[in-house]
């Protein structure tokens, strides 16, 4: 027989096939150039106020070392390994949290959840941001305003911890006889000056103006700093990654030479096992791991996927869980050195020396910055500090947010600029609420419910069981091996389908058994009507994971049947294929074959 004759392929084919390629190519997803720009993205997002802000106030609530210990059980159990997980995957499929989910669809409510979640966490991170730069402001003082007693918004109660034993004891009678407990002048100008606040969430009260607009220069700043994509934003990346460790162990080496520090290091480092029965620390502790190591948020899918397809992304991952373990640690040292001289200058017990809450940073820092030579330098350099972490993990956060909308919505990137705007603008506008003056109680309510605690235990553990076993387990450990060519023991895999999903679940439920309603810093409790708005903000990540697989398998491929539905929802065909390694097979790399997920 002659050979076939060639067929051309209908107009209509043809351009399928050049649209096929034009989008395999993704030429406007944009790479890392540099050999550690991958590494440094990973520190600017991972290591954040989560390590600085939110793990000092979250160790202190719990007794100190006692939530360390249940902390280091976590990192070995879950965040290491979904880390890991995370990375290796977005670089693989080179997809943002919501398409990567094709290769698994049944699962593909994960990917949006991850999404609800980061909308969460960057409604409110430019308050926090905007909170800094407020100090950071008010440090240009010759006298700091929260030094003093002697302004506007000091009362009876307020001292400054230099007042000798008679002024101390007149100051203790006055308020008692108001009514009043004894507060710092740190305390005073922190609730009374930058938040202005009403003390009841119901309170709105007004607008704290100054903040306001601070907040709409932060978005300006993390607008300017995506809008050429962060593949192009290096510079910025390198910065805000590496010159708050500078400040970091400049605040740890003057904190350790303070009067009482030692103590503070030692309510830091001794475990309570008697605490270790509360829940609220195993609650505490295992949120704050996957909170600080940033897994569920679906940035770290984003910034892998913007890696080469042969990038040792396993020695990033590695490198990027001990730096982040490590500056949570390190931050947690020098906060607790502070909070010993605050104890003993005001003659208090460390647990009973400043309220915990999200303004612990707020009171330990400034307190510090009080007692250093060149004090205004310092004080600006200490929030400048908390500004670039605040700002670089909002970055991150909203790359991973818009990375996914842009792979979802492909029109997004063809107007980038534009829809980048519209959404810095969308979140500008929502966070208005939480700088009103009850707004740090609604932060305290989105941090509680929507950006950690619940849903984000509830998201990690099914895209740890969507990956594990809808991807597999296996072909994880075989992409990392395609890729750089490290092969991973066995036993990994048993990390990831067991033990990594049976930690967040088993948390999870922990958490909804022993539920405590989140409180203000006072220890009253939030209004019921406020914890039950919270745990709509946690829904919204949670019932698009079932939801979606209700919706795939009942109204979409209703040519087959329901079980041929699930095993293409699984997977189990095998039919989907790593569009990152058609590019390196079609680049001239070896031909490798794709083992079918089980």
């Amino acid at each position: 027989m002659g050979t076939a004759e060639h067929v051309p392929l209908p107009a209509s084919e043809e351009k399928a096939k050049e649209v096929e390629s034009q989008q395999s190519d993704e030429p406007d997803r944009g790479q890392w150039t540099g050999k550690f720009d991958f590494l440094m993205s990973m520190v600017a997002y991972a290591v954040g106020l989560g390590n600085v802000w939110r793990f000092p106030y979250l160790c202190y609530k719990n007794g100190g070392g006692s939530f360390l210990v249940v902390y280091m059980l976590f990192f070995c159990l879950a965040a290491v390994p979904i880390f890991i997980m995370e990375v290796t995957i977005g670089q693989y499929l080179q997809k943002g949290a919501m398409e990567m989910w094709l290769m698994c669809p049944l699962f593909r409510g994960v990917g949006i959840g991850n999404v609800v979640i980061a909308f969460m966490c960057i409604a409110y991170f430019c308050v926090i941001v905007a909170w800094a730069m407020f100090y950071m402001i008010s440090s240009l003082n010759s006298t700091f305003p929260w030094e003093t007693c002697s302004n506007y918004w000091n009362d009876a109660s307020c001292i400054t911890g230099k007042e000798n034993l008679t002024e101390l004891t007149k100051i203790k009678a006055l308020a008692s006889s108001a009514g009043l407990h004894t507060q710092t002048s740190v305390e005073q100008f922190w609730e009374k000056r930058v938040l202005m606040d009403t003390g009841d969430i119901s309170q709105f009260g007004g607008i704290q103006w100054e903040l306001f607009f601070i907040m709409a220069a932060a978005w300006l700043i993390v607008y300017f700093a995506l809008w050429k994509g962060i593949t192009q934003a290096r510079k910025f990346v390198y910065f805000c990654a590496l010159f708050p460790y500078v400040l970091i162990f400049i605040l740890l080496i003057r904190g350790l030479t303070l009067d009482g520090a030692m103590n503070g290091i030692y309510f830091y480092l001794k475990p309570d096992m008697a605490r270790l029965s509360d829940t609220s620390v195993w609650k505490d502790a295992g949120t704050q791991v996957f909170y600080s190591y940033g897994v569920g948020f679906g940035a770290l899918i984003a910034l892998g996927s913007h890696n080469k397809f042969d990038h040792n992304c396993f020695k990033d991952a590695i490198t990027m869980c001990f730096i982040n373990g490590c500056t949570s640690i390190t931050a947690g040292f020098a906060v607790f050195s502070i909070l010993g001289y605050m104890s003993h200058i005001a003659q208090k017990d460390i647990a009973e020396i400043v309220k915990p809450g999200v303004g612990l940073a707020f009171l330990a820092y400034p307190e510090v910055a009080s007692n250093l030579p060149m004090k205004q330098v310092f004080a600006v350099l200490f929030f400048l500090m908390i500004t670039i972490l605040g700002l670089d993990s909002q970055v991150c956060m909203v790359e991973g947010l818009f990375t996914a909308l842009e792979d979802a919505f492909p029109v997004l990137r063809k107007h980038k600029k534009m829809s980048l705007g519209v959404t810095c603008l969308f979140f500008f506008l929502l966070g208005i609420p939480m700088v009103s003056y009850s707004g740090s109680h609604w932060l305290t309510l989105f941090d509680a419910y929507g950006a950690s605690g619940y849903a984000l235990l509830f998201v990690v553990f099914f895209e740890v069981v969507g990956l594990a076993y809808g991807f597999g387990a296996h072909n994880i450990r075989h992409a990392l091996h395609e890729m750089v060519g490290i092969n991973l023991p066995v036993f990994v895999e048993y990390i990831w389908k067991f033990c990594a999903p049976a930690t967040s679940l088993v948390l999870f439920i922990f958490c909804i058994v022993y539920y405590h309603p989140v409180k203000y810093p006072t220890g009253e409790e939030f209004p019921l009507w406020a914890n039950i708005f919270g745990w709509f903000l946690s829904s919204c990540s949670m019932i698009v994971i079932p939801g979606y697989a209700i919706y795939y398998l009942l109204f979409t491929n209703k040519h087959l049947t329901f079980k041929e539905r699930i095993r293409k929802g699984l997977n189990l065909d095998g039919s989907f294929e790593s569009p990152a390694k058609k590019r390196h097979v079609r680049n001239g790399g070896e031909e490798m074959k794709f083992i079918e997920a089980q």
